[in-house]
C-alpha cells in the first residue's frame, strides 16, 4: 500500500505543478487569476500521466483491481476534464477579471 500512496503523491504534486506551470506565460504578474481552463487541463493531463505511470509500473503496483480503479478513476478525470474544457460549460458570458474590461474598452 505504500507504493501506492507514493504514486497517488506524485500524480497529485505534479498535477499541481503542471496548474502552476500553466501561469508561466503570463505576461504580467497582475494578469494572474484562477482560470477554470487551466484547472481542467492540469486535470486532464494528470489523468493521463496517471494512466501511462500506472502502465510503466504495473511491476511495482501488482494490486490488479485497485490497478483497475485507479485507470478507470483516471478515464473519469479525463472524459469529464475534456467535456468541461471543449464545453465551456461552467464559463459565464460576462468576465468579470480585469483583463476583460481591459479589452472591451
Amino acid at each position: 500500500m505504500k507504493a501506492y500512496m507514493k504514486f497517488a503523491g506524485m500524480v497529485i504534486v505534479s498535477t499541481i505543478v503542471m496548474f502552476i506551470f500553466k501561469y508561466f506565460s503570463t505576461y504580467k504578474l497582475d494578469h494572474v487569476f484562477f482560470s477554470e481552463t487551466r484547472a481542467y487541463m492540469a486535470l486532464l493531463m494528470g489523468a493521463t500521466m496517471t494512466i501511462i505511470m500506472l502502465a510503466f509500473m504495473r511491476n511495482m503496483l501488482k494490486n490488479r483491481k485497485l490497478n483497475a480503479g485507479i485507470a478507470a478513476g483516471s478515464l473519469v478525470v479525463f472524459i469529464a476534464s475534456l467535456f468541461l474544457l471543449r464545453s465551456q460549460t461552467t464559463v459565464d458570458d460576462a468576465d468579470s477579471s480585469p483583463l476583460h474590461c481591459h479589452f472591451n474598452k
